[in-house]
């Protein structure tokens, strides 16, 4: 059965003025993040997954964080590490081609610092989530070049020593373009060419010594045809990159996964994540979270399979040892991308139930059958 594209339209804009931007000086005043600390009481999600050598976590938004202080104080028991879901994305930080704007995603990384979680940067690059003026920029080889170089040297670098990891081209892969690379055509490829991939991880490294820098891709972990396609091209991709040696030390599965789809092979997901260890590189997973589209309207047996696909999904990948991190597009159904997306909303209308905890912060099944997964997983 093929698999939507749950990825589609995962943006809402934080609405408001910004903020004022936290002082450089004081940014770098605080102390830098432990990898796998800060992960709360015992019983939360980040320590158990903490003691199998995983690090945990959720994306938030600073909209979120502000309108619902529950949901920080769920976060604070499980997740150790967070990814700021809109404040770093060029549409987040870049009010106009010669400016910056890190008030939002610097009131993200002080929520992090001070409560000692870890953080991930999500994205340097990505085809959508663009500035209205990135239209009118240069589209030319030496303005492409000029415009990443300048965003990837400032963002990165004023978050240096902070970001356990960065996604730093994001959904590269789309087979139905039909090149022979398997490359989605994006203004960055039509102006660089495949190149600009090699370059935007050269630069993050540049920019950040100490990031683990990341590969992020949707699409990879069902017997689909069109799934097939991706992983054989994002294979080739970092053999590539690993042969001319690019600083890539990990691979994203996004995990955007229904509940109602059939035919998930445990051993397929297994095997592709050998082969992307063969190449020297870790696996997270990095935007898990699942839709309850086709599913009858009862709740209870909404959030059955709903959890069921969760924990069916996390047995395969924690049995494998390069698994390191898997975070959460999400905590509580109280803010979710889902209802909003024509290709994840239930058509009859009523709200997804897609996150661990339900729209007053209260876990669910789901929050049960994630725990069961970090308890039952092998160690790293």
């Amino acid at each position: 059965m093929p698999v939507p594209d749950l990825t589609a339209r995962k943006l809402v804009q934080r609405p408001g003025s910004r903020k004022p931007a936290l002082p450089r000086r004081a940014l770098l005043a605080a102390p830098l993040l432990p990898l796998l600390g800060g992960a709360g009481p015992a019983a939360g999600l980040g320590a158990l997954a903490a003691g199998k050598g995983v690090l945990f976590g959720t994306a938030l938004t600073r909209m979120e964080l502000e309108g619902s202080p529950g949901l920080g104080r769920i976060a604070e028991t499980d997740a150790a590490v967070i990814v700021p879901g809109l404040e770093l994305k060029w549409s987040g930080h870049r009010p106009s081609p010669e400016g910056f704007d890190f008030g939002d995603a610097d009131f993200m990384v002080r929520f992090a610092g001070e409560r000692g979680k870890a953080l991930r940067g999500h994205a340097l690059v990505w085809h959508e989530a663009l500035p209205p003026w990135f239209a009118s920029a240069p589209q030319d080889a030496a303005g492409m070049r000029a415009l990443l170089e300048r965003h990837i040297r400032t963002v990165a670098g004023r978050y240096a020593g902070r970001m356990q990891s960065w996604d730093v081209v994001n959904e590269p892969v789309e087979p139905w373009y039909r090149r022979a690379d398997g490359l989605r055509e994006t203004p960055f490829l039509r102006a660089l060419g495949p190149g600009y991939i090699d370059l935007a991880f050269r630069l993050a490294h540049e920019a950040d010594p100490a990031a683990r820098l990341v590969l992020n891709e949707y699409g990879l972990e069902m017997p689909t045809e069109d799934n097939a396609a991706r992983r054989a091209a994002v294979l080739a991709l970092l053999r590539g990159m690993r042969a001319r040696g690019v600083p890539v030390h990990a691979l994203g599965i996004q995990a955007h996964l229904s509940a109602a789809a059939r035919g998930f092979d445990a051993g397929l997901l297994r095997g592709f994540i050998r082969e992307v260890a063969a190449l020297g590189l870790e696996v997270y997973v990095t935007e898990l979270d699942v839709t309850d589209r086709g599913l009858p309207p009862e709740i209870p047996a909404r959030d059955a399979a709903v959890a069921r696909c969760y924990r069916t999904f996390l047995e395969a990948a924690l049995a494998e040892p390069a698994l390191r991190l898997v975070v959460l597009w999400g905590l509580s159904d109280r803010y979710t991308w889902m209802n909003d997306s024509p290709h994840a909303r239930r058509e009859d209308g009523l709200p997804v139930r897609a996150h661990l905890y339900d729209g007053n912060f209260r876990p669910k099944p789901a929050w049960h059958a994630v725990a069961d997964a970090f308890r039952a997983a092998p160690p790293r």
